[in-house]
């Protein structure tokens, strides 16, 4: 293969497809955040969506192994979001070396305000695609997601 074609096989791949998307995904969730007076990233979203998903009191590991963060960075969200009174962190009493999260009441409460500007996002991203289209995709980066985990 000759140099070009490298340089252009790389520049022309669903990684730089999928980057780029999931870039406006989270500028826009972090925009649309801003814009309702909400002082959260993305990443505090993600926590706490995962949270929210009926999974509250989750270990600090699992936690960090659904949502895709190294354990540096999961606990400076937490720390954050500890600062915001949205979570709270306990030691398991079947584990005393792990910690569970908990949502607080008022990390509880704010499900409410911030699931319908997370959906609005998520409507506007898939404006215009049709559903077989979205779960086409969905399947394809699940498929190239276990490739590269392996």
């Amino acid at each position: 293969m000759k140099k070009l074609d490298i340089s252009a096989k790389l520049r022309m791949n669903i990684a730089s497809a999928v980057i780029k998307a999931h870039t406006a995904y989270r500028l826009k969730l972090l925009n649309v955040f801003m814009k309702a007076g909400l002082d959260l990233t993305p990443d505090m979203y993600f926590i706490l969506r995962y949270l929210w998903g009926e999974q509250d009191g989750s270990r600090q590991q699992e936690l960090a192994n659904k949502t895709g963060k190294d354990k540096a960075s999961l606990t400076k969200l937490l720390d954050n979001l500890e600062k915001r009174s949205l979570v709270k962190r306990a030691t398991d009493q079947t584990d005393r070396r792990s910690k569970r999260v908990w949502l607080t009441s008022a990390g509880k409460k704010l499900k409410e305000k911030v699931y319908p500007l997370a959906l609005s996002v998520v409507e506007m991203a898939e404006m215009g695609v049709p559903r077989h289209d979205l779960q086409h995709a969905e399947s394809v980066l699940e498929s190239i997601y276990n490739n590269i985990k392996r």
